[in-house]
């Protein structure tokens, strides 16, 4: 409902308040910002009026998905209204205004009071009874917070440790975790304070960062990386367990130690709490982040980063310790340890202890003291070291250096020139592991920064896998046809549509009308239940339709051989065009296509139209030969959606990976990743700034996100993503092409060349010009080999007539007419349409070692040259004009005068300048070429620093909250009452004052406070609606009726008094999560249903069956007795999650076993399923799966399908009754030699 409700609701509580509804309210109003309210509250025995803010964190989905939070901007307030803020938090959940401020009110009469009446006014005093309202979600160390699943706050995220009956964290180790955070700052870090942690608490989330500027980063560098000198890189620390201190943790094994870590960069010194529990799980919906607001953000590297931290550096530290090695040392024990390392890797003995206070070599060479030091190294007992400094020194210097060591294994890589984006090693397992697995620089992050950059990669590849015919030889009788690609993906583990073996023999399926169910008989249906289930993904095609469907399964129904679809792209059968598209003139053997031989057939008859030949995704890929590799991979690629389209589906779905994308397989999910992470060189757009031409908006088309394609609707085009603006290597005079800068080449390819450039200037004078610059022209096909392993003369394409090597030429005009397109067609689905690629090279100025040099230069020392520039002609997609525009004839001079004043353009050997169209001379920025290869270049005034000086910036700690250096400070008996900031920050999320703790929910339930409290009480009293909207409801699949269900005829159990905390915390979790399962998927797919606004009892459960297949015998009496669904009662025990629920059937009754029934359904009505005995039963079992079992065993046919009594279908209704159902439980447990629950009664009757 949103912002408008909300603004009524305001409008609505303050009227009751002024009617003197809520006791001690004086007025509610609206705050200064959008969903904030200040309560105004008045009590006789306080000196002074209080007023309260609230904030709704989720006014977009209030009030069912909003949380309350609450702080007061007054300062010194009663101890009584910090405890009722800090209390009444966890209750504040899918409120109204009105019941949030009757929740509070109530909370802070209760405080008064208690402090009026003389009692202690600390936390620890409540009891059990007075808590009845709030949710007991105290800190149970054996199993993860709800927040690891569902995005929910940890249970020790709470504003306190609230209730008597748990052990408060002592005031020794609070004053150690400060003390630990302190060294960290006073070593150069920033300290944010997100949650109780460290301030009444010894679990959960702190913040510890750096800002960019500190790093001694090169400016190329932080291109690379996509970094701002304003931000900073933040490390996350949650302690799941009590904080132990550094000499504890090297004590237990690594896996006893519950600490996880998050790496990212943010706007400000540190992210909102609500930032951080994301970055930790998974959010359900899509987040929105205010102007203003600290923004937490994934690095490039983040993947890698956060696997090292969470897999490793525990055991490192305790290597470290035990042998005295540095990090590097250490991390090669350790994959000793784990067999990642050959013998002779591995290390004899441990070495000696080291001096303390030694600075890392590697790091102090850049002359910053923060980066520099090694806190593990430094004098002073064990006990005084700092856990959180040494994590954050551990993870920036492998961030830092990054280029310098492996991705996967972190160890150091060869050296031989300074790199600028990271690899792996030579290891095949780290190769795959970054190929396949998402180790290496993360495709999201690709795509929203570089979108046209990995279009233009997916549109290389795209045409380099289009077959083209090789002349035969003298003894060859028929052409053959060759990939032009080079290297296939391998290991991937693609399941991918068998589509190009004309031997096989594909499933037979009756296709609907719109294309939304196959129906399987004949030979089809044999085949049906091996390859199809739902979330697969097949493809289809029809007799004499051109294109091939391809869809994914939603729901498998064996009875009926029939799978209902969801039709996601569309490929083409053949590739083949009557005429082959324009070529360039020119000395070229041009590809010809030739598409896989296929057998003419006859038009259809009308009833073979509907029958489609249908092609699971379940072969291998690396079973097939190339042609067919190349074949599925078009296939593949023609149903990804454009890049851009897939940019915007990111950017609104800020924490989703690729393959969370509905409308992308997962196979064409692991081919882009393939696609972008085998691009080992660094490109970026130079006109980024420009606008390139997208897709206009066609009617009807609509984007992922559901929106309207394109994000111009009047025909004017998008920015090219994130990218920076790199105007400055832009070079002149090159109007209508797209330009792309190699700011790097492939690791192995720059290093290969550094070293060659330096041992031809050791025999040659070539300092002051080491490189020429000239053109080389191919067809498309080849530029996605060329890109990937660079220029080789392994092919003859356009004949060798001046020799054997790489053919360059420093005209335009000349390499022009060898860029055609081949007779490969475009990706479909690309923005920028390429039709022509054409590359300047770097390379070594020694002509006179060329095999020729006129008309053409040929080099055939391959490691002499690089690509540089990629120049790319494309037309985008509709009636866009040019993409680039034209600058006038003074424009240019005045760029050109202006970069030749600064010295910023690279000096050019005389007589071999590069030549652009009509033959002028073109000026190449400096900035584009890598500093290790340019020598002492005459003519230059300034040269590029290799490193940016550090602490550019102002540096300042005014960006810090007061809060926090307040909290790093205090160590006196007041710790647990922090006051106000002495200023308010401008996000409410982390200046919070001393009432302040944020507690941020990302589902749209809140779970049950405590067992004795009910959901009404939660949100409020009312009719709930019968249907709620968030339902998905299809009245052609089903003929359900949610909310149709008399639940008073139904006996309710009240909260039982053996409920514990472990069994409460489990139980809330499963309802969240089955909550949003409900509320996200149409009810027919479901089968179940649960009335979450009913639930009163957290251990006791009412669902409903419902949407059985038609074909079913049991369907077909609950049609004829009348009977909407079969009504489950699920009982849950003190022993939860270690003991199962009592699952029985409370109406109808079935038909008994003797009688000829089944259905597992036991004559006293309890499922019988060794699933639900201790013999059966695993404590990860979920809900949703033990509902999904019990209505497969109830839909079962062996040995006896499920049947209704007789007398139920005759019209008489009779429940069963609870007594019968644990007797005939217990009977058919023994009788199958299982294991009865050893509190099965007291569960089953619930006290």
């Amino acid at each position: 409902m949103g912002f408008k409700k909300f603004r009524a609701d305001v409008s609505t509580a303050a009227q009751k308040v002024a009617s003197g509804a809520v006791s001690g309210v004086l007025s509610v109003t609206n705050g200064d910002s959008d969903g904030n309210v200040v309560i105004k509250y008045h009590h006789d025995s306080l000196t002074r009026d209080i007023h309260i803010q609230a904030l709704a964190q989720d006014v977009g989905e209030y009030p069912n998905g909003n949380m309350f939070l609450l702080w007061t901007d007054d300062s010194d307030p009663p101890p009584p209204v910090v405890a009722a803020v800090n209390v009444a938090q966890d209750c504040l959940s899918g409120l109204s205004v009105y019941e949030m401020v009757t929740v509070f009110a109530g909370r802070l009469e209760r405080e008064i009071s208690r402090a009026v009446e003389g009692e202690d006014d600390s936390l620890d005093e409540y009891d059990d009874e007075d808590e009845s309202d709030d949710y007991d979600a105290a800190y149970d160390a054996d199993y993860p917070s709800d927040g690891d699943e569902f995005g929910l706050p940890s249970s020790t995220l709470r504003s306190y440790r609230q209730r008597s009956k748990f052990v408060d964290t002592p005031k020794s180790l609070l004053q150690r975790i400060r003390r630990d955070l302190r060294q960290a700052k006073q070593a150069g870090y920033k300290v944010g304070f997100l949650d109780p942690f460290g301030r009444t608490a010894a679990t959960g989330i702190i913040s510890i960062s750096i800002r960019v500027d500190k790093l001694a980063l090169s400016d190329g560098a932080m291109e690379a990386w996509d970094l701002n000198p304003t931000e900073y890189v933040v490390l996350l620390i949650r302690f799941t367990k009590r904080y132990d201190p550094l000499e504890l943790v090297v004590v237990p094994a690594a896996s006893h130690t519950e600490v996880t870590f998050r790496i990212g960069k943010c706007n400000k010194h540190k992210p909102s709490l609500h930032q951080a529990l994301s970055a930790f799980a998974e959010p359900t919906r899509a987040e929105t982040t205010e102007e203003g607001v600290a923004h937490f953000e994934k690095l490039f590297i983040s993947n890698s980063l956060e696997s090292f931290l969470n897999e490793g550096f525990v055991s490192l530290l305790k290597i470290r310790e035990m042998y005295n090695l540095d990090w590097e040392k250490a991390n090669e024990q350790y994959l000793t340890h784990i067999a990642l390392c050959t013998k002779s890797d591995r290390l004899p003995q441990p070495l000696a202890c080291p001096q303390r206070s030694q600075v890392i070599p590697d790091l102090a060479a850049d002359g910053d003291h923060v980066l520099g030091q090694d806190h593990l190294l430094e004098k002073g007992p064990a006990h005084e070291r700092s856990l959180p400094l040494v994590a954050m020194q551990f993870a920036m210097r492998y961030f830092v250096k990054c280029t310098e060591y492996c991705l996967r294994c972190h160890r150091r890589l060869e050296k031989g020139f300074e790199a600028l984006r990271p690899y792996v090693c030579p290891n095949p397992l780290c190769l795959f592991q970054y190929m396949a697995m998402g180790f290496g620089p993360a495709v999201e992050h690709e795509i929203l920064t570089e979108p046209y950059v990995v279009d233009l990669l997916v549109s290389l590849c795209y045409t380099a896998i289009q077959p083209y015919k090789v002349s035969p030889g003298y003894n060859a009788i028929t052409p053959q046809t060759k990939l032009p690609i080079r290297s296939l993906p391998v290991g991937l583990r693609l399941l991918v549509p068998d589509l190009s073996n004309a031997t096989a023999t594909p499933l037979k399926a009756k296709v609907t009308d719109d294309n939304n169910r196959l129906v399987f008989d004949g030979e089809g249906a044999q085949g049906f239940v091996d390859h199809l289930a739902p979330a697969r993904w097949l493809a289809f095609r029809t007799p004499g339709k051109s294109r091939v469907v391809h869809a994914r399964v939603r729901e498998v129904t064996n009875a009926t051989k029939t799978a209902v679809i969801e039709v996601m792209a569309e490929s083409a059968v053949t590739w083949a065009s009557e005429q082959q598209p324009p070529v360039a003139a020119g000395p070229q053997l041009h590809a010809l296509y030739a598409p896989i031989p296929r057998t003419v057939q006859p038009p259809p008859s009308p009833a073979e139209a509907s029958i489609a030949d249908v092609y699971p995704y379940d072969t291998d890929f690396d079973s097939m030969d190339d042609n067919s590799k190349g074949y599925a991979m078009r296939h593949l690629l023609d149903t990804l959606p454009s890049i851009l389209d897939i940019g915007d589906w990111l950017s609104s779905h800020p924490h989703n990976a690729l393959r969370s994308v509905d409308r992308v397989s997962p196979a064409a999910a692991s081919l882009l990743r393939w696609i972008v992470s085998s691009n080992r060189s660094c490109i970026f757009q130079v006109d980024g700034s420009r606008p390139v031409a997208h897709s206009p908006p066609q009617q009807g088309s609509e984007t992922m996100a559901g929106g309207p394609k394109g994000q111009n609707t009047e025909g004017g085009a998008g920015v090219a993503g994130k990218g920076r603006d790199r105007e400055d290597e832009r070079i002149l005079g090159m109007e209508g092409w797209i330009q792309f800068c190699f700011a790097q080449g492939s690791p192995d390819k720059e290093l290969r060349f550094s070293r060659a450039l330096q041992e031809v200037a050791a025999r040659k004078p070539i300092h002051g010009n080491p490189t020429i610059f000239a053109w080389h022209g191919s067809s498309i096909a080849n530029w996605h080999s060329i890109v990937r392993t660079g220029l080789d003369f392994q092919d003859v394409r356009c004949g060798r007539s001046f020799g054997h090597g790489v053919y360059f030429s420093p005209h335009l005009s000349t390499s022009l007419t060898y860029c055609g397109p081949g007779g490969q067609h475009p990706w479909p689905n690309s923005d920028l349409n390429i039709t022509s690629c054409l590359s300047l090279n770097e390379i070594i100025n020694a002509p006179d070692e060329f095999v020729a040099t006129t008309p053409h230069y040929v080099v055939s020392q391959l490691d002499w040259h690089q690509c540089r520039y990629l120049f790319v002609k494309a037309h985008g997609k509709g009636s866009r004009k040019d993409t680039v525009s034209m600058a006038s004839n003074i424009e240019l001079a005045h760029q050109v005068k202006w970069r030749v004043t600064k010295g910023a353009l690279y000096p050019q050997a005389p007589g071999l300048e590069i030549r652009g169209e009509q033959n002028k001379q073109l000026q190449i920025p400096l900035s584009a070429v890598p500093f290790r290869t340019i020598g002492p270049a005459a003519g230059t005034t300034s040269s590029t620093p290799a490193k940016r000086a550090v602490c550019q910036l102002e540096d300042s700690d005014g960006d810090e909250d007061a809060e926090d250096v307040s909290i790093l400070v205090s160590d006196d008996d007041d710790d647990a009452i922090v006051g106000p900031p002495a200023k308010k920050s401008a996000s409410p999320a982390y200046s919070m004052g001393s009432a302040i703790t944020q507690v941020v929910y990302v589902t749209n339930f809140s779970p049950t406070p405590h067992p004795k409290a009910t959901l009404t009480d939660m949100h409020g009293s009312g009719a709930r609606p019968p249907t709620p909207a968030s339902i998905n409801i299809d009245r052609a699949m089903t003929d359900f009726v949610p909310g149709s269900l008399d639940l008073s005829s139904l006996l309710r159990l009240a909260p039982p008094s053996f409920a514990t905390d472990t069994a409460t915390r489990s139980l809330s979790r499963e309802l969240v999560r089955l909550q949003n399962l409900q509320a996200t998927t149409p009810l027919h797919e479901l089968g179940w249903y649960i009335d979450f606004d009913a639930v009163s009892n957290l251990y006791h459960w009412i669902v409903e069956l419902h949407s059985f297949d038609p074909s079913l015998p049991l369907a077909q009496d609950m049609k004829q007795a009348g009977v909407g669904s079969v009504v489950l009662e699920m009982r849950f025990g003190s022993e939860y999650p270690f003991a199962p629920p009592f699952v029985r059937v409370v109406r109808p009754r079935f038909l008994t076993f003797m009688a000829g029934g089944g259905g597992h359904v036991t004559a006293g009505g309890a499922m019988c399923m060794e699933l639900l005995t201790s013999s059966g039963w695993s404590p990860v079992s979920s809900m949703e799966s033990v509902l999904l079992q019990v209505r497969v065993a109830m839909c079962g046919q062996h040995p006896k399908p499920a049947r209704l009594d007789r007398r139920v279908v005759a019209g008489k209704k009779e429940d069963y009754g609870v007594g019968e159902a644990i007797e005939a439980f217990e009977r058919a447990v023994r009788s199958h030699g299982w294991a009865v629950p050893k509190d099965l009664r007291v569960t089953a009757n619930g006290m």
